[in-house]
């Protein structure tokens, strides 16, 4: 028989299985993101309010090695986030952040720091009041932070190549393949770009490094729309596809 073990996880979906059940996919601090089973959750106290998404829990597993599905014997709620889970854009938000992370950590060994990230990023949402661009603000730096850790992240001071600064550009200009800004003089013939404003890129700056007062192009719904474009590209170009929350997270975005 396999030992049991304690994790620190979140929670990152919960689907009913059969007629008590629940299979539960968690990200683990120290496993990563795993799947497993709660037999009868659906009637028993050892899971009573923790099965849901916003959940960071004490798990109690029984591993499987020679199966995909380990057990799920019991949890203990170790944090959750009201104020979050009370709002209904704040709960659109991370739901897709949530959604995000789950499929960009597929087969990750190394689970430290998406699990510190999407804690942050949790802490964040519910910490922040009625502010739509606040919490939009803080969508884009988690996603920005997630191309960053799996190296997908476009270069946005500089030219991608030759490391022209941004100022130095006379026309500001990104690869459509996610790279992100490329100069006129690094350009090979028949390169896809897009033109940028800046506007966009000094939004998409600042969601990267959100310090100090909002930036005059964040108040612009051009700026913002164009930049939510760039970074959605980055993420379509390495999941191969728009993930299921994302049309949702689209009716609350400003």
């Amino acid at each position: 028989m396999a030992q049991k073990e304690n994790i620190t996880a979140f929670v990152l979906r919960a689907v009913n299985y059969a007629d008590r059940d629940v299979i539960v996919t968690l990200l683990s601090r120290d496993r990563g993101v795993i799947s497993a089973i709660a037999k009868n959750a659906r009637s028993s106290k050892r899971f009573s309010g923790g099965i849901q998404p916003f959940r960071k829990v004490d798990a109690l597993i029984e591993p499987r090695s020679n199966k995909d599905i380990h057990l799920f014997l019991e949890m203990q709620v170790l944090a959750h986030y009201p104020k979050l889970e009370a709002d209904y854009d704040k709960i659109t938000i991370g739901s897709y952040g949530t959604e995000l992370l789950r499929e960009l950590s597929k087969g990750e060994p190394s689970s430290e720091l998406l699990f510190d990230l999407l804690e942050s990023f949790y802490q964040q949402l519910d910490a922040i009041g009625d502010d739509s661009l606040a919490n939009e603000t803080i969508l884009h730096h988690f996603e920005l932070l997630l191309l960053k850790r799996f190296g997908a992240l476009p270069s946005l001071h500089e030219c991608h190549r030759c490391g022209k600064p941004h100022e130095q550009m006379e026309k500001l200009q990104c690869k459509r393949t996610g790279e992100g800004l490329l100069c006129e003089s690094c350009r090979r013939p028949g390169e896809a770009v897009g033109v940028i404003e800046a506007g966009t890129l000094a939004t998409l700056q600042y969601y990267l490094e959100p310090r100090g007062g909002f930036p005059e192009a964040l108040g612009q719904a051009e700026s913002r729309q164009q930049a939510r474009r760039v970074v959605n590209n980055s993420f379509k170009i390495i999941l191969q596809k728009d993930l299921k929350s994302r049309s949702m997270l689209e009716t609350v975005l400003v």
